[in-house]
């Protein structure tokens, strides 16, 4: 009798899947805010995990630093028939370790956080602006290895007034 008890509890286990295992806080299902270079980024958005995930054909997890000026990190997952993007985006900006910068509007030398919703009937998207604002900081840089990592968080809104809240974002990216 003890063997069979063994034997079930053995089979129950067995048979639960990865997303059994996964935690139900969804910041613990966030990545760890490590500075190797580890290519994870996420962040929650309205409370629940944003991580890249889908098959996107540029790919789901994109960060770019083109001659120590343009920063670029995307985020992206496709869910049935939509496809989510967030987007952290400093342009024409040295980043330096330690720094704070406040995510403000887009624009030409300006840096920003963007949440966009793709949709077959418009895209809805979400943005810092001189009121709702942000914050990036760079916590990692080694040059020589093309690895940069930080956190950062912001309030976005769209065109009507709705607002999306970034919390707890984190990324540690080659580029």
């Amino acid at each position: 009798m003890k063997n069979i008890l063994l034997l079930l509890v053995v089979l129950t286990l067995s048979c639960c899947s990865k997303d059994d295992n996964k935690p139900e806080n969804p910041i613990d299902q966030l990545p760890p805010a490590t500075q190797i270079g580890a290519n994870t980024a996420g962040c929650l958005v309205d409370g629940k995990a944003f991580l890249p995930n889908g098959y996107i054909p540029s790919g789901n997890l994109v960060c770019n630093y083109i001659n120590g000026k343009d920063f670029s990190l995307g985020i992206l997952q496709k869910n049935d028939n939509q496809t989510l993007s967030l987007n952290v985006i400093s342009y024409n900006k040295s980043l330096v370790v330690g720094e704070t910068y406040q995510l403000k509007e887009y624009g030409a030398n300006s840096i920003f956080g963007e949440y966009v919703i793709f949709q077959q009937i418009g895209n809805l998207t979400y943005q810092t602006n001189s009121i709702v604002k942000g914050e990036l900081k760079i916590t990692n840089h080694n040059f020589d290895k093309a690895v940069l990592s930080g956190v950062f968080w912001f309030d976005a809104v769209n065109e009507k007034g709705e607002k999306v809240q970034v919390r707890e974002g984190r990324f540690d990216m080659q580029y």
